[in-house]
C-alpha cells in the first residue's frame, strides 16, 4: 500500500529582534501548535496488526484535523498571519480527507478511489513545506 505521511517541519524559534511584542507572540503561538501537531505525528504508534495500513490512515487523519483545528482556535491580530494560518488550516483538513479517502478506498479494494485519493493527498502535502517557509519568512522579518 502507498503511505504518504504529511512531512510536518518544526518552525525556527523567533528570536526576531526588531519585532514588535505582539507580532512575537501571535507567531510563536502558531508555531507552537505546527510543532505540537508535528510531535504528536511523530509520537503516533503504528497499528503492526493491520497490513492494509487503513488503521494508520484513519489515526494520521485524526491527528491532521487536531491540527486543523488547534490552528484555527489561535487568536491572531495580523492580517497576513491570519491568511497564513487560514492556509496552514486547510491543508491540514485536506490532508485529514485524503487519508481517510484513502483509508476508504483501501477497505473496499477500490484501485481508481485510491489512485485519485493518493493524488490529493501528494497535492496537498506539497503545500506544506512552501506554507511553513511562508509562515517563517513572515515571522523572522523584522
Amino acid at each position: 500500500m502507498h503511505r504518504s505521511t504529511p512531512l510536518l517541519l518544526a518552525l525556527l524559534a523567533l528570536p526576531a529582534l526588531g519585532c514588535g511584542q505582539k507580532k512575537i507572540n501571535e507567531c510563536n503561538a502558531v508555531v507552537q501548535v505546527i510543532n505540537a501537531g508535528v510531535v504528536s505525528l511523530e509520537k503516533a504508534p503504528k497499528n503492526e496488526g493491520d497490513p492494509t495500513g487503513v488503521s494508520d490512515l484513519k489515526a494520521m487523519a485524526d491527528a491532521m484535523d487536531k491540527v486543523a483545528s488547534d490552528a484555527a482556535a489561535v487568536q491572531l491580530t495580523l492580517p497576513r498571519l491570519i491568511r497564513l494560518r487560514d492556509d496552514y488550516h486547510k491543508m491540514a483538513k485536506d490532508i485529514a480527507k485524503a487519508e481517510r479517502d484513502l483509508a476508504t478506498a483501501a477497505q473496499e479494494r477500490d484501485a481508481t478511489r485510491r489512485k485519485d485519493a493518493e493524488a490529493t493527498l501528494d497535492a496537498a502535502v506539497k503545500q506544506e513545506d512552501p506554507l511553513v517557509d511562508q509562515i517563517n519568512q513572515f515571522c523572522q522579518a523584522p
